[in-house]
C-alpha cells in the first residue's frame, strides 16, 4: 500500500486554500521501492476556476515522479473525464476537493480507480 507523509497532505490542503478561486496542480515524488510519496514538486502552471495546465517539457525526466495531485475548488473530488486521460501517465492521482481537508482528497491509481493511501508521520 502507498503511504504519504501527513505533513505534505496538510501542505496540499494549505496551498491549495492560497490558490483559490483557481485550480492547484503538482506533482508527487518518493521512494517508489518502498511506496512512499515524501515530496511535492511544484511546477510553472497556468490555472483557472475550471482548470490547470502544465507544459509537459517541464516536468522532469528522473523516475522520481510518482504521481499528480490537483484541486478542484467545487466540492468534488472525483475525476472528470480530463482528469482521467491525464491520471493514465501516473502510478498515483490525487484529487482534493473544497473545502480542502485532508478526509476530501481522492486517491486514484491510473485506471481512475479509487485506491487507499496511508498517511504516515514524518
Amino acid at each position: 500500500m502507498w503511504k504519504i507523509k501527513k505533513s505534505l497532505l496538510e501542505d496540499l490542503c494549505s496551498t491549495a486554500k492560497n490558490y483559490l478561486p483557481d485550480e492547484f496542480m503538482c506533482f508527487l515524488s518518493g521512494d517508489k521501492k518502498k511506496e512512499t510519496i515524501t515530496e511535492i514538486v511544484l511546477l510553472p502552471n497556468y490555472s483557472s476556476s475550471t482548470a490547470v495546465m502544465i507544459n509537459e517539457l517541464n516536468i522532469p525526466l528522473d523516475d522520481t515522479i510518482i504521481g499528480t495531485m490537483h484541486s478542484h475548488p467545487n466540492s468534488s473530488n472525483h475525476a472528470s473525464s480530463a482528469d482521467k486521460k491525464m491520471f493514465k501517465k501516473y502510478k498515483l492521482n490525487l484529487i482534493l476537493g473544497y473545502p480542502f481537508v485532508i478526509e476530501n482528497i481522492g486517491f486514484y491509481d491510473e485506471k481512475a480507480n479509487p485506491i487507499t493511501i496511508m498517511p504516515i508521520s514524518d
